[in-house]
């Protein structure tokens, strides 16, 4: 299990790039109560086979490397949020969430109800319907 951070702002945070930061912390600032704790850079999915002769005998959890990575994932007390944290987010970011609701569903079988949250600098057009449409939060900050 990855570890679990207080939800607070931090000095940093796992595999953010910079403007995803700013975005994040932007909304911590907002919604100060929305969560109790947070896990960053959270790898879901399969790795692809690997060659064990090739690697000494050594574990060099390589596996990691190619694993999806969940930005954040807020623990509220009735429910798991997966979250994307993105600059001018995209139609795609949908997808990359359901995508990641899915295989967290499937590999760490949560005990909670599992919401989908695009955090995003600005609303693109058609953004706010398709979420609805499928489920997930889009939060402008």
């Amino acid at each position: 299990m990855i570890d679990l951070f207080k939800y607070e702002k931090r000095n940093e945070y796992a595999h953010m790039a910079p403007n995803d930061v700013a975005i994040w912390e932007r909304f911590i600032e907002k919604y100060p109560t929305a969560y109790s704790d947070c896990q960053y850079d959270f790898r879901i999915g399969d790795a692809p086979p690997f060659n064990t002769l090739m690697d000494d005998g050594q574990d060099w959890e390589q596996d990691k490397l190619y694993r999806l990575r969940i930005d954040a994932i807020g623990h509220a007390t009735d429910r798991i949020d997966v979250i994307e944290i993105k600059p001018n987010a995209g139609t795609s970011t949908i997808g990359q969430l359901k995508g990641y609701r899915a295989l967290l569903l499937r590999d760490e079988v949560p005990n909670k109800k599992i919401g989908m949250i695009i955090i995003t600098d600005m609303l693109r057009p058609n953004m706010e319907y398709l979420c609805k449409q499928e489920g997930v939060q889009i939060i402008i900050v």
